[in-house]
């Protein structure tokens, strides 16, 4: 990937230390275990957060390349801001159906 990164003219890939590995391993079972709960019980209130967790994630994403990391995660900030507003534009449009959801969730 780096090799990749340094053809296209981005900055390389640094090597991962054991404890980032950690982290990245921990981060991608969590995006496993929420896929699986995507598909096996899909509400509409799951796509609100996903759509939050992307917002934030975007965020994350923006600090990072305003800090100098590899130019390749603004294709990710693209599918991530993308996703995101899919996720979130259908929310705020249907006002009568949030306040409903967050009604019942605080019963």
């Amino acid at each position: 990937m780096s090799a990749l990164a340094e053809n296209l003219g981005f900055a390389g890939i640094p090597a991962l230390d054991p404890m980032q590995t950690l982290y990245a391993n921990l981060m991608g079972s969590v995006v496993v275990v929420w896929a699986l709960l995507r598909f096996t019980r899909a509400l509409p209130i799951h796509g609100l957060l996903d759509g939050a967790a992307r917002a934030l994630f975007s965020m994350w994403l923006g600090y990072a390349l305003a800090h100098g990391v590899t130019g390749l995660l603004w294709g990710f900030l693209a599918v991530e801001v993308t996703f995101g507003l899919v996720q979130l534009v259908p929310w705020w449009r249907s006002r009568p159906y949030r306040d409903r959801v967050v009604a019942v969730g605080h019963e």
